[in-house]
């Protein structure tokens, strides 16, 4: 089983839905997992609704930091998922899951800090964009019980050697957004999410390979035998990635 591994794609359902007929047709891929940011909101949904094409083959998304956490919220407690693979082949999946995909399994984790305005709050409910520490913890005992292959994330661990740069356009609002609300985002040169390096450092095995977005661009490194991988923006031609569920490995691909 081949998986596309798709970057943030911000509401451009449209734009997807003919990339997974370009990937499908000329990679064989037999799903496709989007690493959040994908754009969960009534009115991106309803827009596609209208489009009437649902994806060509399974989507499995994760929420990033840019979405309606809120509303993605109430609908996941209103049964909403159901109806989403239902209707459009859309499968999300929440904090601290896992499913088998193939002969591995998978598991994900979504959420990552702003660095663009204030992080999100949102009382009773408390869902915010950031990964949580409760939610770090549930991720960590269920990936060690479970032992998945791939671990999917929206950012990454910061200062373990990843060696992803922040974006210097966002260096006052990772001042005054990140760090002014007590978070610490890991160095300039190894910058990422510190729940996630708690997450990595209490994992009591080491899986194949962790793939992640929020960056905006491609960048690969292997840290304690690891692969771990960014495919970048998957509408700008920056490269894409493919999971290899039966060989359990990350493959590069030029173009879809």
């Amino acid at each position: 089983m081949r998986i596309l591994i798709v970057g943030d794609i911000h509401g451009e359902l449209g734009e997807l839905a003919g990339l997974l007929v370009r990937a499908r047709d000329r990679h064989g891929v037999s799903a496709a997992i989007q690493l959040g940011d994908f754009g969960f909101s009534a009115g991106t949904l309803d827009r596609f609704r209208r489009s009437g094409l649902p994806f060509p083959i399974p989507v499995h998304a994760i929420d990033g930091n840019h979405e309606d956490h809120r509303w993605l919220e109430k609908e996941r407690r209103r049964g909403a998922c159901e109806r989403w693979r239902e209707e459009f082949g859309l499968h999300y999946h929440a904090r601290a899951s896992t499913e088998r995909f193939g002969a591995s399994r998978i598991g994900f984790l979504g959420g990552a800090l702003h660095v663009d305005r204030p992080q999100d709050l949102h009382s009773p409910s408390r869902t915010t964009n950031f990964v949580q520490r409760h939610q770090r913890e549930r991720a960590g005992a269920l990936f060690n019980r479970e032992r998945p292959e791939l671990l999917v994330t929206h950012s990454c661990p910061a200062g373990i050697g990843i060696g992803m740069r922040g974006d210097p356009a966002f260096r006052e609002g990772l001042s005054l957004y990140v760090k002014g609300a007590g978070f610490d985002p890991g160095p300039q040169d190894d910058c990422g999410e510190a729940e996630l390096t708690r997450l990595w450092e209490g994992l009591g095995y080491r899986p194949a390979a962790w793939v992640f977005g929020h960056f905006h661009t491609p960048h690969s490194a292997v840290v304690d035998g690891v692969r771990f991988a960014c495919p970048g923006l998957p509408f700008a031609g920056d490269g894409f990635l493919v999971w290899d569920a039966d060989a359990l490995r990350l493959e590069l691909l030029e173009k879809c």
